[in-house]
């Protein structure tokens, strides 16, 4: 079947890695060419084995000498999605760089509609218009977005979705450390530290039908977390934080700090009774989370709230801190002295490095429990 006519766009590179997928291999490229086959602009599909083990490379040599366009890179062990997909970042020439998986997750008849989106300042990706895969994979996929968000500030519907069009002018911008499958958070990430737009495109899902999905392995999950939280530990994040920081408005930032402390008040007194006189500490993390969103003023000023919410508004007086003699007064002055140093520390790059780090050591123990 020939493709048809593509009107002139910017060249495209498309690359895929690839990683025991025999079987998917010749529907991928059978798709890709059916599209673009007949596109001037097409200059190469990059397919990036990762230290297969079965006929990949095999299949995708003999391939490559039936089409010119293919060429076949190969790491002599497997190294993981990161790795793979940054090695076809760097070999690719295009203007314009498609990265996809090798289990066709989109009709990719959908591909001229994204390259008509696409310009230099621009970061095109796709996202799930429909459901299309089983319970733990949607509860793990919500929860990586989720937490993405708000970890990360990453406010788009789908991280981990293979389907992203990069201009090669931010390639060269980029500083990618992950080796795993945190890449796809943080290519959004640097594109994001460029002041790049990132425009999402609703497509329709397909779930993986050949071959085996490692993505929800404890395995690789313990690996996207200690990856992020490597990566929340580096200086691309902390230069790329402060600057968010001193862009948001200050009536928004102590907006959100009274916020925070009233919600969590809010919720002290609706559990209080289930939970137990120690559901008051939760307000330790709360002031750590706003210090850490606005800064150390809106920490300070959520730390000075939080005491006298607990001093005037939780019961039982066991833990009320009731002022009615000198014990009270040392425990209020120790709660608040607690307060305001989570929210110095939170405001600081280096113990906020420190411990971040001494988290990410964890994770990755953990996930040396795995292999």
């Amino acid at each position: 079947m020939r493709s048809p006519e593509v009107a002139r766009h910017p060249s495209l590179s498309i690359i895929v890695p690839v990683y025991n997928e025999d079987e998917n291999l010749k529907p991928l490229i059978e798709a890709i060419f059916a599209e673009l086959s007949r596109d001037h602009d097409f200059l190469e599909l990059i397919l990036v084995d990762d230290g297969s083990h079965d006929r990949t490379v095999s299949l995708a040599l003999r391939l490559a000498d039936q089409e010119p366009r293919i060429r076949l890179l190969s790491h002599a062990r497997n190294r993981g999605l990161g790795a793979a997909i940054k090695t076809g970042l760097e070999a690719a020439g295009g203007d314009l760089v498609l990265y996809t998986d090798a289990d066709l997750p989109f009709d990719f008849r959908a591909i001229p509609a994204l390259l008509r989106l696409a310009d230099n300042n621009n970061l095109i990706i796709g996202c799930r218009a429909n459901r299309g895969e089983g319970p733990l994979r949607w509860i793990l996929s919500k929860g990586y977005n989720l937490l993405c968000r708000f970890a990360l500030g990453l406010h788009v519907r789908d991280v981990n979705f293979a389907c992203k069009l990069i201009p090669r002018r931010v390639l060269r911008g980029m500083k990618l450390h992950s080796e795993g499958s945190f890449i796809d958070a943080e290519i959004l990430l640097e594109c994001r530290r460029q002041g790049v737009e990132i425009t999402e495109y609703a497509l329709t899902y397909y779930p993986r039908t050949r071959g085996q999905s490692t993505l929800s392995r404890p395995r690789v999950i313990v690996g996207i977390v200690a990856e992020m939280l490597s990566y929340l530990t580096g200086p691309t994040h902390f230069e790329y934080h402060e600057l968010v920081q001193a862009e948001r408005s200050p009536i928004r930032r102590y907006a959100v700090a009274l916020s925070a402390v009233g919600l969590m008040l809010l919720a002290n007194l609706l559990l209080q009774p289930s939970a137990g006189p120690i559901f008051f500490l939760t307000f330790i993390p709360c002031v750590l989370i706003v210090a850490r969103y606005g800064g150390v003023g809106p920490g300070l000023l959520a730390s000075v709230f939080a005491t006298i919410s607990t001093e005037y508004f939780l019961l039982p007086p066991i833990h009320s801190l009731a002022v009615a003699a000198l014990d009270d007064i040392l425990g209020l002055s120790m709660f608040a002295f607690l307060a305001l140093m989570i929210s110095v520390v939170a405001g600081s790059r280096r113990c906020a490095r420190f411990a971040l780090e001494k988290a990410s050591q964890f994770v990755e123990s953990v996930g040396r429990a795995y292999e």
